[in-house]
């Protein structure tokens, strides 16, 4: 069962954008970089299904992205995909900074 408590104040948190669907024990989640579903299967020992859904390319459905076993891993999982533009755009500029310095 997904606790909506702890979604909306994990999603509150990091100001991420939610929809929690009560019957079908859905909640969509916008990072705005990308689309995600998390799915609650009960009959599982990763009973959390971590979707994700791209805005570029092959943007019709979501793909399986993992089984997570809390709601707060899948939001984990979920956020540490988003921190990879996030790390790659930092060692990029310091790469840049580092070829620069030795030009005059």
């Amino acid at each position: 069962m997904i606790n909506e408590k702890q979604l909306e104040y994990l999603c509150k948190k990091y100001k991420i954008k939610y929809q929690f669907f009560e019957n079908t024990e859905i909640a969509i989640i916008d990072t705005g970089l990308d689309i995600w579903q998390i799915k609650h299967v009960g009959s599982r020992d990763r009973p959390y299904c971590l979707m994700h859904k791209n805005k570029i390319r092959q943007t019709k459905k979501f793909h399986v992205q993992g089984w997570k076993r809390t709601l707060s891993h899948a939001l984990d999982s979920l956020l540490s995909h988003k921190n990879v533009f996030v790390n790659h755009s930092k060692i990029h500029k310091q790469k840049n900074n580092i070829n620069k310095r030795g030009v005059k």
